[in-house]
């Protein structure tokens, strides 16, 4: 009996140990998030011509291209908020929001101005009759960066159900604006004019669990750590950004070295793998400010990595495994079976590939925490040596994807040993 007891009092305790629960809302407000988008996407497929989802698709792409420098900002943010929250400095935390939305505002405004120079290269390019959409998509992503900065406080607050509560919100109103702009007749800017308009409604609702951490007064003057900041932020930018390159250098390789046909397989499958990479990301992000704050108070911080490498490795080997038997159900499931079901017999090897990349980012994002910005050295040259592998060796989609997997294999095994020679075991 006092056996059982334990037990129950350990597994109550591991549900609700901070990472577990803030993963889980996290999580839990993706998947709402991911299935609204999903609706969207299907009922634009469905209601508008082949030419004009095509052009959606196409300029999607784009958008989540430009998306890529965001995510460094956010780490860069939640690390310095987090170490001012927990050491109970509100009024630096306050002031480092004002200064953040300065800094931010004028990253929105300079994307904001590329794009629009852009705008008509864009249309050129993908051969598009109305300089618009480029003028929408310059819109989306200066509202993007503007709206890191309320996402990445609140991460640092540890406000996951608050972020978890938004994100469902606002994917609601991406779904509801998208078909009403359908039924308006706005065809191809329907989805965009939707992806702005969840874009402003995410950012304004976030501030309002915010606004009694950030309007606060300062007479006394602040001083923070630019140097530190400058020394931080360059090399965590690339160290993301080449970390993010490890799961779309291979579909961009794959269309420039195979024809249309082959290419749109490999992305097929890429975007089936890549569930693996998304069900499992809330713990890193998760992660990053809990480090950080443990960090900056002196507390215990080993156990919550390994729980956290626990966290991803088994949900996404038993994916990966699922992926290895019932590899045929999943190409029917996602992709409607098909001419996609050649791809079936890679599957299990594709998930291999995301698993590994997957355990990679709990690494790269507990160095970030502890400001071992040199990490990038480490990322660098096996982003590089993914990229120059499959230029020179790319006969078959397997090359491809052994190559990928050899890359991220040998990224994560460096990680690790350097995680060992740092912090022990």
């Amino acid at each position: 009996m006092p056996y059982i007891l334990n037990v129950k009092s350990y597994i109550f305790r591991f549900a609700k140990h901070e990472l577990i629960t803030g993963s889980f809302f996290l999580f839990a407000g993706g998947m709402v998030g991911n299935f609204f988008a999903f609706l969207l996407n299907l009922f634009l497929a469905r209601n508008l011509s082949y030419a004009d989802y095509g052009i959606f698709a196409s300029l999607l792409a784009i958008v989540s291209l430009a998306y890529i420098p965001g995510q460094s900002i956010n780490t860069i943010i939640v690390k310095f908020a987090t170490r001012f929250f927990a050491d109970g400095q509100m009024d630096k935390f306050a002031v480092f929001y004002q200064v953040s939305f300065k800094v931010l505002f004028v990253i929105a405004l300079t994307f904001f101005m590329i794009f629009v120079v852009l705008a008509y290269p864009i249309s050129s390019f993908l051969k598009l009759d109305n300089l618009y959409y480029g003028l929408i998509i310059a819109a989306i992503v200066g509202v993007y960066y503007v709206g890191i900065l309320n996402h990445a406080f609140l991460q640092s607050l540890l406000k996951f159900l608050t972020l978890s509560s938004i994100n469902v919100f606002s994917s609601f109103i991406k779904l509801i604006a998208g078909v009403l702009f359908v039924y308006l007749g706005f065809a191809a800017f329907s989805g965009l004019l939707a992806i702005l308009f969840m874009a402003i409604g995410a950012f304004l609702i976030a501030f309002i669990p915010l606004r009694k951490y950030v309007n606060k007064t300062s007479k006394t003057k602040i001083s923070f750590p630019n140097n530190e900041i400058m020394s931080y932020s360059i090399p965590a930018f690339f160290t993301v950004f080449f970390l993010t390159s490890l799961t779309s250098s291979d579909v961009i390789l794959v269309r420039h070295f195979f024809d249309a046909k082959q290419a749109g397989f490999y992305a097929g499958l890429s975007l089936i793998g890549k569930v693996i990479f998304y069900f499992t990301a809330p713990i890193p992000s998760v992660l990053f400010p809990l480090l950080v704050k443990r960090h900056t108070i002196g507390a215990s911080y080993k156990k919550l990595f390994y729980l956290a490498v626990f966290l991803v490795f088994i949900p996404s080997l038993g994916i990966t495994l699922f992926y290895l038997m019932f590899p045929h159900f999943v190409i029917n499931l996602f992709l409607g079976g098909r001419e996609y079901s050649e791809m079936s017999r890679f599957l299990g090897i594709f998930g291999l590939y995301i698993m590994l990349v997957s355990l990679t980012s709990v690494c790269i994002n507990f160095f970030l925490s502890f400001n071992e910005t040199k990490v990038w050295v480490i990322v660098i040259p096996f982003a590089i040596l993914q990229i120059l592998l499959i230029s020179l060796f790319h006969a078959s989609f397997y090359q491809v994807i052994y190559l990928s997997i050899l890359s991220a294999f040998g990224l994560l095994i460096v990680l690790f040993l350097y995680y060992f020679k740092k912090f022990g075991i």
